[in-house]
C-alpha cells in the first residue's frame, strides 16, 4: 500500500544522511537501512528490511556490518536475524521516545560501552549525538520509535547512558536497536556482536 505524506522542511538532504552514518558507525558492527511503508502493520515493513529484500525507498546509503567488518549479504540473507513472524517481532519491540531513541543510536555508535567512553571528549560526543538527531529527523516529527532495550543506566546525557537489559533479535551475544516508523518508511538501527 503506497501512502503519500508531505515531507516537511526539517527532512536532511542525502549528503547530511551519509554524513551522519560516516560520522556514527565508520566502523561500526551495526545495520541502518531504511525501507518503504508497503503495509499497514509496520513489522512487515521491518521485516523486509532484515530480510534484505528491500532497498531504501530513496537510494539514499545504508550500512550493513552487523555481526562482523566485512561480511557481503544480499537480498533475502537475514543473517544475524531470527526469522519473526511479523506479530512475534512486533511484541519483541517496546514503544519508546524520540529522546530515548537518540541516546540508543549514540549507544550503537559506543558498540555496548556507556557512551561517555566514546574518544573525543564531550564536545565531540555532543557533535555526535546531533548527527543522530539527523539521522531520525529523515523519518518526520510524528514518527514512532520502537526498541528491544527493556533497562539502561547514566544520567541518560550523551556524557553517560548505557545499556543494561535488552531482548536480542539475533543469536549474537549482544544486540540491541532501535526501528523508526513514519507513514512512508521504517529504519533500522541495530547494533549486533559477539565480543
Amino acid at each position: 500500500m503506497k501512502r503519500t505524506k508531505a515531507v516537511t522542511a526539517l527532512t536532511p538532504s542525502r549528503d547530511d544522511w551519509a554524513d551522519a552514518l560516516a560520522s556514527l558507525y565508520d566502523r561500526s558492527r551495526v545495520l541502518v537501512a531504511a525501507g518503504p511503508r508497503a503495509s499497514e502493520n509496520w513489522a512487515h515493513d521491518v521485516n523486509a528490511v532484515l530480510d534484505r529484500s528491500v532497498g531504501d525507498p530513496r537510494g539514499w546509503p545504508a550500512v550493513d556490518r552487523i555481526g562482523g567488518e566485512n561480511t557481503p549479504r544480499g537480498p533475502g540473507d537475514r543473517f544475524p536475524f531470527h526469522p519473526y513472524e511479523d506479530d512475534v517481532l512486533r511484541g519483541c519491540l517496546e514503544p519508546t521516545d524520540r529522546a530515548t531513541g537518540r541516546l540508543l543510536l549514540l549507544s550503537l555508535a559506543a558498540q555496548f560501552r556507556n557512551v561517555g567512553d566514546l574518544p573525543g571528549g564531550s564536545v565531540h560526543r555532543h557533535a555526535l549525538f546531533e548527527k543522530t538527531e539527523t539521522l531520525l529527523a529523515r523519518f518526520g516529527d510524528d514518527a514512532t520509535y520502537w526498541t528491544c532495550v527493556e533497562d539502561y543506566e547514566g544520567e541518560c546525557t550523551p556524557d553517560d547512558f548505557y545499556v543494561n537489559e535488552w531482548y536480542g533479535l539475533t543469536d549474537l551475544t549482544r544486540d540491541f536497536g532501535v526501528i523508526a516508523v513514519s507513514d512512508n518508511e521504517v529504519g533500522v538501527f541495530w547494533f549486533g556482536a559477539d565480543d
